[in-house]
C-alpha cells in the first residue's frame, strides 16, 4: 500500500475510532447500570449516545458502577489499540490511547464531593491535567511516541 493510501486509511480509522469511543463508554455505562439497576436505557442526542437512564434502588452499588464502567471501556479501547497497532496505523493508535486516557481521567468527576468547592474552570483544569498525564503515561507504557519513522516522510529506495 502506498503512503497516501495508508495515511488516508489511518485518518479514516482514527476518525471512526473517536465515534466508536463514545459508544464504547456509553455501552459500558449501560452494561454496568443494567447489572446494578433496572430499566437501563441509552439517551441520545442525534446519533450520539450521551448517557444512560436507569432505576437503581440500591445506591450503595453505584460506588462500584463507575470504576467497572471505566475498566470495561478502557480494556475495550486497549483491545482496539492492539488491533490498529498491529496494522501499523500510528494516528489511529494515538487516538485509542487518547480516548483511553480520557476514560481513565473521567474517574475524577466521581470524586468531586471529596475535592471541595472550587470553580468549574478549576475542575476542568484538573481533569485536563489528569487526562494529559494519563496519556503521557500510557504512551510511554505502550511506546506509542518517540523516535519513529514518520508516516508523512516519504521513503526513497
Amino acid at each position: 500500500m502506498n503512503l497516501s493510501k495508508k495515511l488516508l486509511l489511518d485518518l479514516s480509522i482514527g476518525a471512526a475510532l473517536l465515534y466508536v469511543g463514545v459508544w464504547i463508554y456509553e455501552l459500558g455505562n449501560l452494561v454496568v447500570l443494567s447489572a446494578v439497576g433496572s430499566q437501563a436505557s441509552l439517551v441520545f442526542s442525534g446519533i450520539l449516545p450521551i448517557g444512560v437512564s436507569a432505576s437503581v434502588p440500591n445506591t450503595n452499588l453505584l460506588a462500584f458502577a463507575k470504576p467497572a464502567q471505566i475498566a470495561m471501556s478502557t480494556l475495550a479501547m486497549l483491545g482496539l489499540f492492539s488491533l490498529v497497532r498491529s496494522m501499523k496505523l500510528q494516528l489511529s493508535s494515538s487516538v485509542t490511547i487518547t480516548v483511553a486516557s480520557i476514560y481513565l481521567a473521567s474517574a475524577y468527576w466521581e470524586l468531586l464531593s471529596s475535592v471541595g468547592s472550587i470553580s468549574y474552570e478549576a475542575h476542568l483544569a484538573i481533569f485536563t491535567t489528569l487526562a494529559i498525564g494519563t496519556q503521557v503515561g500510557l504512551s510511554s507504557l505502550f511506546r506509542t511516541s518517540g523516535p519513529r519513522e514518520s508516516v508523512l516522510k516519504p521513503k526513497f529506495d
